[in-house]
This record gives structure tokens, sequence and C-alpha cells, in this order.
């Protein structure tokens, strides 16, 4: 908030989660579907306090209260889109390259795509062993074959079409007659 100076939001525990329980038991004793499953839901407290916890369904009030947070409960849970090329894509098309235990784990160290493999630190990759660096490079070479490959085709007709129009104007100026001859 622009109010908290002192951001007393970050001395909070915020958890975000998904009720998960099925069914509830009533007063008797009886199961009941709960309502709220498969609902998100927000837990928040303020540490050594047990008696003040706020447990609802997540608002979108809250999404932006604690945006850290939320991208994480996301991440965790697989609900955000991937923006980049995946790396199942990049298994696809370069298997030599991309082996299935690298792949698994990029997956276990949460990488997604192959722009943050990429893009990643040298601390991020020394997880990976000797050839996490190598294979950092590699991505990199990937997105670069794979961003000409694409664009390529659109460069190559948009020249051809600037050539064409030059060479037009070269053959209307060759049949004025060009220059002039000298004079002896």
């Amino acid at each position: 908030m622009d109010s908290d100076i002192s951001n007393a939001d970050s001395q909070l525990n915020v958890e975000f989660y998904l009720q998960k329980n099925e069914t509830i038991l009533d007063d008797d004793g009886i199961s009941q579907p709960d309502p709220n499953f498969g609902k998100h839901f927000i837990r928040i407290n303020i540490p050594s306090d047990k008696t003040n916890i706020v447990d609802q369904p997540v608002r979108e009030d809250h999404k932006k209260r604690f945006p850290r947070q939320w991208l994480y409960f996301q991440m965790k849970n697989g609900e955000q889109e991937v923006i980049g090329v995946p790396l199942s894509q990049w298994r696809k098309d370069e298997p030599e390259i991309l082996s299935e235990s690298f792949f698994e784990e990029l997956s276990i160290l949460k990488f997604q795509t192959v722009e943050q493999v990429a893009t990643c630190s040298d601390m991020q990759m020394q997880r990976m062993g000797m050839s996490g660096m190598r294979l950092k490079e590699r991505a990199k070479m990937f997105l670069i074959k794979n961003n000409s490959q694409s664009d390529s085709l659109e460069e190559t007709k948009q020249e051809l079409a600037t050539l064409k129009a030059q060479m037009a104007i070269l053959m209307e100026k060759k049949s004025v007659g060009g220059r002039p001859r000298r004079e002896a």
C-alpha cells in the first residue's frame, strides 16, 4: 500500500492454498460435500500470534497486496501461462542435446522455458554440475536458430520485394537513355 511506509505486510506470514477436502463433517458427524472444494484460499497471520489468523477465499485485492506470494503459489501449482519456448519443445526438436535426464533435472529446478535456461545466472547453472554451463550455451544457440528460422522467410520476402522495386527503378532510368555523351 502507498501509505504503508514501514511495510508492515512484509512482517506477515502469507500462504495461498487450494481447498482439497471434498467432504466435511456436519454437527452430527455425517459427511457432506464441501462447497469450497477446489477454491483458492489465503491464510494470513502475524508471527508469534496464534490467535489472529485470517483464513478466507482469495479476492483480487489479496493478489495485488501480496503479488510475490501469489506468483509463488501459481508457479507451485503450474497455473500460470508460460511465455517462451517450452522445454518439451526443445526436447522434441533436439533430443541429442536435451536428454531425458537433463530435462528432468531442469524440471526439478523449476525451469520451464528455454529462455529461462539461456538467461539464468551462473550460480543457478552450478546446480547442474559441469555440464550446466554447456547446456546454457546450447539453449542460447537453440533460441538463435529457432528465431532465425521463423524470421528468415519473412525477411527474405521483404528483401526480394525491395530488390524488385530497385530493379524496376534502374530499368526505367536505363530506358530513358541514361547519361548524355561527353563532347570532345
